[in-house]
């Protein structure tokens, strides 16, 4: 009977310590494509942030020349129109 209980006992430690073995493999696979898809990620924003032009703020002056009429609305779509025009120019 011991002899049996020893043979499962060393069987169940081979199957545990395969498996742990392929978990090991499996987490190296996946932090293997995380890096990648992490670097790949970084050139691609580096990519973008490279062809992106500065922001370019409106002056105190182009501010203080905002009309004093406008409803709210037409206030927003005024400062969204000026911040448009300017930042096509750069």
């Amino acid at each position: 009977m011991i002899i049996k209980r020893d043979m499962a006992l060393a069987s169940l430690t081979k199957v545990c310590e395969e498996s742990l073995a392929l978990i090991k493999q499996l987490i190296d696979i996946d932090n293997a494509t995380y890096a990648q898809g992490y670097e790949d990620g970084m050139a691609a924003q580096a990519k973008v942030q490279h062809t992106l032009k500065p922001w370019v703020e409106l002056t105190r002056g182009e501010i203080e020349a905002f009309p004093d009429n406008l409803s709210k609305v037409e206030f927003a779509w005024f400062v969204e129109r000026q911040l448009r025009e300017r930042n096509e120019k750069t």
